[in-house]
């Protein structure tokens, strides 16, 4: 009897032994460990036309995963076909026209320069013919006025007196003849010279004119532009999480077709009660659980702390229901990381909207 009682207490000991082996994780665990519901996020990236015009297909459904350059949809492009093709036939025209005015600039400019010389010509033969008139009427009047003298002293005759005096009247009409054909000739040069505005009037329409043909080119470009914004394709690797527009409708610039995330940027948003928050530092490590795999958690880090304290959103359920404040926070994970389940990695199985559970080892 004595045994039995013995043996029996053994196997009560040992039964408390594991007892305790397997209730002290779970104290432990209580006392050393913050755990908090949290909500997987991801940044929305709408997908949105950069033109207006309808649309011709939509190549997206929800749910669907989609790469960096991608087609997701296609905008209708005649118009703007188009209007390319008008653009170019007046840059065709333009080009003609200028071709035309840089020949008339040219032959414009020969011609007033022609003239400019040979009016410079012309008021140089005057100048000459004026001196020379000029030297000559000096002359006469030399000669006039000594046989004037000579004939008070009856030196000469008469009549020899009356022919030097034709001379020196003939001389002063050649230098009045003179002035005023260097007169016409300043004249003609001063048209010549003015002639120069008309060079400058056709230089200004011919800049126009190019300044019209690079405004038309810079149109041809933008039409380029646009013609290549009608293939919408995806900005990086993602999942489609919604599609908004169906073909048919026709979209304003910035109308959205379809909503997206990328998987890369999934994090953990979730609330630290303000007792713990102490406790909480950047890059600290937590273990995200889910009600998928609850045993087999994935690990991330702090990396962000809201500075201000909120109260408790009504989502959101704590062990400590008491703590009427908390302070949000994100956690994030390292690219490529992976569950112990059979090598998931968390982009596969973490979804946006899912909840989970985050626990933090915020010590005894």
């Amino acid at each position: 009897m004595r045994k039995k009682n013995i043996f029996l207490i053994i196997i009560v000991f040992l039964l408390l032994v594991i007892a305790v082996y397997k209730i002290l994780p779970y104290i432990k665990s209580k006392n050393n460990y913050l755990v908090v519901s949290g909500r997987v996020e991801a940044d929305e990236i709408e997908l949105g036309a950069r033109v207006m015009g309808k649309l011709e297909s939509v190549l997206i459904e929800d749910g669907v995963n989609v790469k960096k350059g991608d087609t997701i949809a296609l905008i209708e492009d005649a118009d703007l076909k188009s209007r390319r093709r008008q653009t170019l036939e007046r840059i065709g025209e333009l080009g003609e026209r200028i071709n035309a005015a840089e020949f008339d600039l040219e032959y414009t400019a020969n011609s007033v320069q022609h003239s400019i010389d040979e009016a410079q010509q012309v008021l140089s033969v005057a100048d000459a013919r004026l001196k020379q008139s000029e030297a000559k009427k000096e002359n006469a009047e030399k000669e006039f006025s000594r046989y004037s003298n000579l004939l008070e002293k009856e030196a000469v005759s008469k009549e020899r007196h009356d022919n030097v005096k034709l001379a020196n009247e003939l001389s002063q009409e050649e230098v009045n003849v003179a002035l005023k054909e260097v007169e016409r000739a300043k004249v003609s040069m001063l048209k010549a010279e003015n002639s120069k505005k008309l060079v400058q009037a056709k230089e200004k329409e011919l800049l126009a004119l190019r300044k019209t043909l690079s405004q038309l080119r810079e149109t041809l470009n933008q039409i380029d532009i646009n013609i290549g914004y009608t293939v919408i394709t995806s900005p990086s690797d993602g999942i489609i999480l919604k599609k908004v527009a169906e073909p048919g409708e026709v979209l304003l610039q910035g109308g959205v077709i379809g909503v997206m995330i990328n998987p890369d940027d999934l994090h953990i948003k979730t609330y630290i009660p303000e007792k713990y928050i102490g406790r909480i530092q950047m890059d600290m490590k937590a273990e995200v659980l889910t009600d998928a795999y609850p045993e087999r958690p994935f690990t991330g880090y702090v990396c962000y702390i809201s500075d201000r304290a909120e109260f408790t959103p009504k989502e959101v359920q704590s062990y400590e229901e008491r703590v009427k404040q908390v302070f949000a926070a994100k956690i994030c994970f390292s690219k490529g990381d992976k569950s112990t389940d059979k090598g998931k990695t968390y982009i596969e199985v973490l979804k946006k909207g899912m909840p989970v559970d985050v626990k933090f080892d915020v010590g005894p």
